[in-house]
């Protein structure tokens, strides 16, 4: 995104600042409860030192944090570009068209590839807290072995999602799709924010057309003026010529006469 003047700058921070903001406090709330909830219920968390519960609490609160706040600079953007907008739209329509016509299995498969990043996060978040309840079962080990156990499980059920996630962008990739598509899709963003810059986007394809039908109109206009014209001119044309033929029978009628009264002048001598 581009911010051409001082005061979209501002408004830009001040709108991340304040999204951001909201979801940290949002996220901590939501950390500091699961942790609570976790200690009553969880002997493992329970026994956890207070630096390593609030670790746990700011974690969730920076991770919604920096989400919300990503979220705002994109409600901004989106509500600065209407051309962007007007085609996230179509593009959004025209994706659910075509979701419509695929089967359940191709639109879970379909919504995995798009929320891949999300999926290996939240996959991560729930592996720690599985891991969490298996490993706290077992009496024989203290509260610290039982966090590095349960992050050992954790990080392996979060490379298998990522390897997951490589081998279905490697078959998209291979199929023309994937970071090819969006490659290409931010090669469209870039340039339709750069024709809204100068027009708005879908407002200058509209403006382009409004011109182009009125430059049709005002040809369309001096043609018929064109052949009023050129016909009004055939029509003085042929009068003209009307006239010089009626006034050269008119002179013959004339000379005619003449030469009747000059021979009746002869035969009277």
């Amino acid at each position: 995104m581009k911010l051409l003047t001082k005061e979209e700058q501002d408004a830009h921070y001040s709108t991340v600042v304040r999204g951001g903001s909201l979801g940290a406090v949002i996220g901590l709330a939501g950390g500091a409860a699961g942790v609570l909830l976790a200690s009553r219920r969880y002997p493992t968390i329970r026994n956890l030192t207070v630096p390593m519960k609030a670790f746990l609490a700011t974690s969730s609160s920076t991770f919604v944090g920096i989400i919300a706040a990503d979220h705002a600079s994109r409600n901004f953007e989106a509500e600065r570009n209407t051309g962007q907008q007007w085609y996230q739209s179509r593009e959004e329509r025209l994706k659910s068209a075509e979701t419509a016509t695929l089967s359940t299995t191709d639109r879970i498969l379909a919504w995995a590839k798009q929320e891949k990043y999300k999926i290996i996060v939240g996959s991560w978040a729930l592996s720690m807290v599985g891991s969490f309840a298996l490993v706290g079962r077992n009496p024989y080990l203290t509260g610290q072995q039982k966090l590095v156990q349960a992050r050992v499980y954790a990080q392996g059920l979060t490379l298998a999602v990522l390897c997951a996630s490589a081998a279905f962008e490697i078959s998209d990739s291979k199929k023309g799709k994937g970071i090819i598509d969006g490659s290409k899709k931010k090669a469209r963003e870039a340039a339709i924010e750069e024709a809204a810059e100068g027009g708005h986007g879908h407002d200058k394809d509209m403006w382009k057309e409004m011109v182009a039908a009125e430059e049709h109109r005002l040809k369309q206009k001096h043609k018929d003026l064109y052949d009023h014209s050129h016909a009004h001119v055939q029509a003085q044309a042929h009068e003209g010529v009307k006239a010089q033929e009626k006034e050269q029978e008119e002179g013959e009628e004339k000379e005619g006469e003449e030469k009747k009264e000059e021979k009746k002048e002869g035969k009277k001598d």
